[in-house]
């Protein structure tokens, strides 16, 4: 996984295809978005991030997962993207060069890179605007153009294009609006770029975590995860429809909406019990048919990167396919994925290419909002990070770290403490932010009065079976 400390994984991704000089990043079909960075379900992306850049990968915009600490004091957001790169709580930056350098080549591909905050696992939360604010401004010194000769950059010269928004907590999501305020209020100070903000909301109206936010700040690109919530998921009808009429009024209004999908069979849960909601490339493109000539429509949205490169279908990944579905309306026919070339050089996503219009400096919105694990977790988010209402920090007590992991190999490393064994729990709950860990190798958390799916603990760690206030991860 992406823990420095474990033994490092040997990558299984594919060897990027020779790419073309000439290529159009812009698809007249929509955007192609991967989220890249963290792994599960026994795959592993590739840690050069720039091989998904390429003319061929078929990728209009990279999302970098997670920072996934922040809040109740903590004003600069840390986290591990990536297998090398760890942020931490003091913004100092450790074996983070090689994903700048990716970061640079991407863009010069005229591929967007969108930095994610949150997760399903994570420590994080804002507890007022105050802090919101700070946060913003902290984000946008460390990430956003380096206009301001900030000493603490992670990227160093190399910035990010956006920030992404998958919040998967309900605790003090009243104030994110301050903190996207924040961000949009330095956009203005570096007109040469286009800067987004975007979001990943679980597909349920009302949304549980996400729903508020969006109400009360100005996004512009939602991409909707339309799997493991039954009724709004992709094995049934997705409620694009009810999203467009959600944004319609609020500040999100014109907002491009994106299908949210799992790569591979593995990719919504970790596992196969998420297999019912992944959509084979002819089922995508039918899906995708029905909504690409929606003036609402932004593209697909795909968790992850590692998932797609596992999941070659007729020469192609699934990334590649999905491509080839927004470009061509058809999936790739058997000999490989091969961009058509339309110009001399690559074009970039300005304000007049993309979807959505350019993203501006707005105030907060006016209407009223709706009524520290030591080391980095890496339970992933959307697929493995699976079960849409996980919630990491307990709504009753923001200030909880509920997830410890412990990664000394010393015969003197602590062990977790047994409650006792503990079946897969279904249905109702009453313990909230409750962890149950199954088997050593599986854990569920209480959220939002319902029992999580099963999801898989980290590669090289254990859980002990029982239920507990705290998620205590050990080496193996």
């Amino acid at each position: 996984m992406h823990l420095a400390s474990l033994t490092s994984i040997a990558l299984m991704a594919i060897a990027a295809l020779a790419a073309p000089t000439t290529i159009s990043r812009r698809a007249t079909g929509g955007l192609n978005v991967v989220y890249w960075g963290q792994n599960g379900g026994s795959t592993v992306e590739n840690n050069d991030l720039a091989s998904y850049c390429s003319s061929t990968a078929g990728i209009d915009i990279v999302v970098l997962a997670f920072l996934y600490e922040y809040g109740n004091g903590n004003t600069v957001p840390s986290g591990t993207i990536g297998q090398s790169c760890s942020i931490s709580t003091g913004g100092v930056a450790q074996n983070c060069d090689a994903l700048a350098s990716a970061i640079t080549t991407c863009q010069s591909q005229g591929v967007k890179v969108v930095l994610s905050l949150g997760g399903a696992a994570g420590a994080y939360s804002l507890s007022s605007q105050e802090e919101a604010e700070t946060i913003g401004q902290n984000l946008w010194n460390a990430y956003g153009k380096n206009v301001n000769n900030s000493p603490s950059r992670p990227f160093g010269d190399a910035f990010v294009n956006g920030w992404d928004f998958d919040i998967e907590s309900n605790s003090g999501n009243q104030y994110y609006q301050y903190l996207i305020a924040k961000l949009r209020s330095n956009f203005a100070s570096d007109s040469s770029n286009t800067y987004y903000i975007t979001a990943a909301p679980q597909c349920p109206i009302p949304e549980p975590n996400m729903g508020e936010i969006i109400s009360a700040a100005q996004f512009d690109y939602l991409w909707v995860q339309f799997y493991n919530n039954p009724g709004c998921s992709t094995n049934g009808n997705i409620n694009f429809a009810d999203w467009k009429t959600f944004v319609s009024s609020g500040p999100s209004k014109n907002a491009k909406i994106f299908i949210g999908v799992p790569a591979s069979e593995l990719g919504a849960t970790g596992t196969s019990s998420g297999a019912q909601y992944y959509l084979a490339p002819p089922a995508l493109s039918t899906l995708v048919g029905k909504f690409s000539s929606d003036s609402a429509f932004g593209g697909v949205m795909m968790w992850s990167a590692g998932f797609s490169d596992s999941n070659v279908i007729d020469g192609c990944t699934y990334a590649q396919q999905a491509k080839n579905i927004l470009a061509n309306g058809a999936v790739c026919g058997g000999s490989g994925y091969a961009p058509a070339p339309t110009s001399s050089q690559p074009a970039a996503h300005t304000a007049s290419q993309s979807p959505s219009p350019a993203p501006s400096s707005a105030a907060p919105s006016s209407a009223a909002p709706s009524p520290v694990p030591t080391a980095p977790l890496s339970v992933p988010d959307k697929g493995p990070g699976g079960p849409r209402a996980t919630s990491v920090i307990p709504a009753t007590s923001p200030t909880t770290v509920a997830t410890t992991l412990v990664t000394t190999t010393s015969a003197a490393a602590p062990q977790p403490t047994d409650t006792g064994a503990v079946s897969e729990q279904t249905g109702a709950c009453t313990s909230e932010g409750a962890w149950n860990c199954v088997g050593g190798a599986n854990w569920q958390r209480c959220a939002s009065g319902q029992w999580s799916v099963l999801m898989p603990v980290p590669a090289g760690t254990s859980c002990s079976a029982g239920m507990s206030a705290n998620l205590v991860l050990v080496p193996v």
